[in-house]
């Protein structure tokens, strides 16, 4: 998988301040989706199930994330999706794992003090699964460097993710069934914003 070199040097860039166009990301999210909206969208089928479930949520959720910006590279690259890439998330499932669950017990304490820390710790992970299956970082290492990325423009990441469940939210009020396209739009998104400001794809 080849990614940008020099990771420390373009999260250091990213914290003293980025600019990010949230129609235009929110436009090539779209634009990845399309090149790939059957394997896609049969992909959230077994997402749904995963994050329907408390459970499974929190010990796959990492995983499946992975997996869908696996899916996103793919199609941005115009390369052809296989059954296989569904799962390959799992390759690096032990750190994912180990990601969600330490930043559900962080999120969880934040939103136990007055609900805004755990909306701020929420919203400083976003990519913190990206810099695991792209960088291989570690899973504390990730929530640092992916922290360290938001406080460069937190108010404008805030937005995209407030953007996003909306977005979601109305998936889920039509019958349930929109869940399948803007789930995937959505990871898209947070596929195009990262790749944007750190840089994923050649």
């Amino acid at each position: 998988m080849e990614v940008v070199s020099n990771i420390d040097k373009q999260v250091e860039e990213a914290s003293r301040g980025f600019r990010l166009s949230i129609e235009s990301t929110l436009q090539v999210g779209f634009n990845l989706f399309r090149k790939a909206p059957s394997e896609f969208i049969v992909f959230s089928v077994l997402g749904v199930i995963i994050f329907s479930n408390p459970l499974s949520g929190l010990l796959l959720g990492g995983p499946t994330m992975a997996s869908y910006f696996h899916l996103a590279q793919l199609a941005s690259r115009g390369q052809q999706i296989e059954i296989s890439d569904f799962f390959r998330g799992f390759d690096k499932g032990g750190s994912l794992i180990k990601l969600s669950l330490l930043i559900f017990v962080i999120v969880l304490l934040g939103l136990m003090m007055l609900i805004i820390p755990g909306i701020y710790f929420a919203v400083s992970y976003v990519f913190s699964h990206s810099l695991v299956w792209f960088y291989d970082k570690d899973p504390t290492e990730a929530i640092r460097l992916s922290r360290k990325i938001v406080s460069g423009n937190f108010k404008q990441i805030l937005l995209l993710f407030l953007i996003l469940a909306g977005i979601n939210l109305l998936g889920l009020m039509a019958l349930g069934v929109g869940i399948l396209l803007t789930m995937p739009f959505s990871f898209c998104v947070l596929y195009a914003a990262f790749d944007d400001i750190i840089g994923v794809s050649n």
